[in-house]
Order: C-alpha cells, then structure tokens, then sequence
C-alpha cells in the first residue's frame, strides 16, 4: 500500500510539472496562444502561425508604443510573459478542428 502512495504521489507531481497553466483565458492555453487576452484594446496580440513562432506585435493601444494611450497593467505584463514562455511550447499542438469556434467551448471564455 505504500508503494501505491508513493506512485500516486510521483504521477501527481510529474503531470503538474509537465503541464503549463495560463492566467487568462478560463486557463485555456489554445485559445490563449491563438487569440491572446479578452480584454478591449490590449496592449499587444498574437501573430498568426505562419509567421513563425510563437510571434507578437504591439496594437498601438498601450504605452509604449503609443505614448499617448493607456500604461500597460499587471496582467498586460504577464499575459506577454506567459504567452512568449507557454505559447513557444505549443507551437506544434496543431490547429483547431472542432464545430465551433474555440473560445466557445465548453463556455465562453
């Protein structure tokens, strides 16, 4: 029976290792990585895969670049740092083959 704890414990702590969790996105990391945060007017978006990588661009609505718009927050910041180190990861998970769009399912998020 101690094996059994022992096992159970080392399978637990290696799944959580292996899997990256997003702040954003109800945690999901596909949607987050194609469509970046659900906010109005974020500071920076995702690229689409065929440019290579997990690639972003600025909007133009924050500061920088925009001096003149709002000051990037807390989750700006690290909405961008979990997208460049989760998203590079995910780069071959694939395409999205279900009915509806990704964001949708199972709720909208």
């Amino acid at each position: 029976m101690k094996r059994f704890w022992i096992f159970a414990a080392t399978a637990l702590f290696a799944g959580s290792v292996g899997a990256q969790a997003v702040s954003f996105r109800a945690n999901d990391p596909f949607v987050f990585c194609t469509q970046g945060q659900a906010i109005p007017d974020p500071c920076w978006k995702p690229m689409p895969p065929y440019t290579g990588g997990a690639a972003w661009t600025y909007t133009g609505a924050c500061d920088p670049p925009n001096e003149y718009e709002r000051s990037w927050t807390n989750d700006d910041t690290l909405a961008l740092s979990q997208y460049q180190t989760i998203c590079a990861q995910a780069i071959s998970s694939g395409a999205w083959t279900g009915a509806v769009s990704p964001e949708l399912v199972p709720f909208k998020h």
